[in-house]
């Protein structure tokens, strides 16, 4: 039965040698068969560099900026890149930062592809909030919209950087729960820790932030959920991203 792999990474926008990092994340994804992957903290033009040299491996792309036309974009704009032929990509604003120094836009992403055998899927990439008191309303946009009709006969898959401690503040994931989307980290490894921030060369990541949700009755269809991009290069002194990337295994 073919598999089908979707790895979401906060890249860590244009910080330390990114070309280098950036280059040798692309090199992970492709050693690892990766169908599509889901990247949070890009830039306009770190978006080119990324579809050009770190990611050329993949044919499709699409970038979505985290702006309302108000702002300048920065750094925390969302790309998605795909092996799979695609059906439509599209964007949702779903509300301005608030306490918080630089108010970007916080928006979802997604990505429909068809797949090998069975039903489009439909990848949802997204990067929320920071700001406490709207970590719920965050949530709730993103399952609001992925309920909307267009999607009603695709695959679900929502992935990213959820700013929200995955394992300890179930409060804020209320909305997935009650329409049934399910924690996949959770449901395959059990009380296994999988944290994957904030990653720095002298100390371990403490907290899970990433990852990847689906529906409920699919589970049994999830092969395995691991981290990917830990390993440092230049002889251990940089690290791929302050993020550990985490990879999910579909079977088709």
């Amino acid at each position: 039965m073919p598999e089908l792999r979707v790895v979401t990474q906060n890249i860590w926008g244009i910080n330390d040698h990114w070309q280098k990092r950036a280059d040798a994340i692309g090199r992970n994804m492709v050693d690892l068969e990766v169908d599509i992957v889901c990247i949070q903290e890009s830039a306009p033009d770190h978006f080119e560099y990324l579809k050009s040299h770190s990611f050329s491996a993949f044919p499709h792309a699409s970038y979505a900026p985290s702006d309302d036309g108000s702002l300048t974009p920065g750094q925390q704009g969302l790309a998605m890149f795909s092996r799979l032929p695609l059906l439509d990509t599209g964007k949702v604003d779903i509300g301005r930062e608030r306490e918080w120094s630089s108010p970007w836009m916080r928006i979802l992403q997604y990505m429909t592809v068809q797949t090998p055998s069975g039903p489009p899927l439909t990848v949802f990439n997204t990067h929320l909030f920071l700001s406490s008191g709207q970590k719920a309303g965050g949530i709730k946009a993103c399952v609001d919209f992925m309920r909307r009709e267009q999607f009603a006969d695709c695959q679900h898959h929502l992935t990213g950087d959820f700013n929200i401690k995955l394992d300890t503040q179930p409060e804020y994931l209320t909305p997935l729960a009650e329409h049934r989307y399910a924690d996949l980290w959770s449901a395959k490894n059990g009380g296994a820790t999988g944290y994957t921030w904030p990653l720095s060369l002298d100390r371990p990541p403490a907290v899970r932030i990433d990852g990847h949700f689906m529906q409920r009755d699919t589970l049994d269809r999830v092969v395995s959920v691991s981290r990917v991009n830990t390993e440092a290069i230049n002889d251990g002194s940089l690290l791929l991203s302050d993020h550990i990337g985490v990879m999910a295994t579909i079977a088709q």
